[in-house]
């Protein structure tokens, strides 16, 4: 993959309002703030949930990839160091083949419109060069209360 003719932020991933234990962008290679990205998430198998899904024959859980997706997406439309965060409004992906760990999933997000607090995304994910996810989703932009 070709160097992100943007500079990536060093704390791009700043702006989700997501925790580590629910954070599951691990980085982001290239980012045009309001246009698209490309990020990763490398799933190894010894996350918790694998225990459960499936145990003996292990697969990442689609609403994961889904959840992915979105993050990458919620970068990408959101970015700009705001006090903001954006959750999920919409979801419509289509997934083409299962993904087993350990995994590099590619995450892909293009802004196809931006309208106040909506952003409207197209998003795919890949592994080991083939599609795996692809769809459409909507974010709607909200302020994040400060910390206690």
């Amino acid at each position: 993959m070709a160097a992100s003719p943007h500079p990536v932020p060093a704390d791009a991933l700043s702006c989700l309002p997501h925790g580590p234990a629910f954070r599951y962008v691990d980085q982001i290679t290239e980012l045009e703030p309001g246009i698209r990205g490309v990020g990763r998430w490398s799933p190894t198998g010894d996350e918790p949930f694998f225990a459960g899904h499936f145990p003996g024959r292990p697969v990442v859980p689609g609403v994961l990839i889904g959840e992915a997706l979105a993050q990458m997406a919620g970068v990408v439309g959101f970015v700009d160091g705001g006090p903001a965060g954006g959750v999920l409004a919409q979801l419509d992906l289509r997934f083409k083949h299962p993904v087993a760990p350990p995994a590099d999933i590619e995450l892909h997000a293009t802004v196809e419109r931006l309208h106040g607090a909506l952003g409207q995304f197209s998003v795919q994910a890949r592994c080991a060069g083939a599609v795996v996810a692809r769809g459409a989703l909507t974010l709607a932009r909200v302020e994040t209360p400060p910390a206690p």
